[in-house]
């Protein structure tokens, strides 16, 4: 199962094979768990939403296209309910200003750090992650999926539903945002 693709493993799983969807949440547990946790700030939250996340992969399984990369379709449904939480809850979303936040939920951390949170924690400094939560909303969602996800910006584009364009403009004046923000 591990040498499959993730459009493979959904399509498996459309199949009925109940083990391509184990594999699919190995895959990708923690990383909708961080991106849900960055955008909402809030760590049951965020662990509700990416089990939701999976709900929605059940549910909508058979309506799944392998059309275009499987990581942009479940990226998308974490968006899709993460901005559902923000505009009913109206909360305010900040970056924890500790590295060692209480609300982090243990079971969702892997035992060995990805390349992201390896970076993450040795090096953004907390001035840093304060400055990426001054900036607006749609840059800074845009500049996660980017910086933290490691997705193209063809893929971002899709998940927030904006055109390329508009994706490269917002990671390039989050980007020069957070510049002037240094200084």
């Amino acid at each position: 199962m591990q040498n499959l693709t993730d459009e493979e493993l959904m399509l498996n799983y459309q199949k009925g094979e109940a083990l391509a969807m184990d594999e699919l949440l190995r895959r990708y547990k923690n990383p909708i768990y961080h991106f849900a946790f960055r955008l909402i700030q809030n760590a049951a939250e965020a662990q509700d939403i990416t089990q939701e996340v999976f709900l929605r992969v059940h549910q909508y399984r058979d309506t799944y296209k392998p059309c275009g990369k499987f990581c942009t379709w479940i990226f998308s449904i974490t968006h899709n309910l993460c901005i559902s939480r923000l505009r009913k809850k109206k909360w305010l979303v900040y970056w924890p200003r500790k590295q060692d936040d209480p609300d982090e939920l243990v079971d969702f951390v892997s035992p060995d750090p990805s390349p992201q949170e390896v970076v993450s924690n040795n090096e953004i400094s907390d001035v840093l992650k304060e400055c990426i939560q001054g900036l607006p909303f749609l840059q800074k969602e845009a500049l996660i999926l980017r910086e933290y996800e490691n997705l193209d910006y063809q893929e971002i584009a899709k998940i927030l539903k904006k055109s390329l364009g508009t994706i490269k403009t917002l990671i390039h004046r989050a980007r020069q945002n957070l510049k002037t923000m240094k200084k």
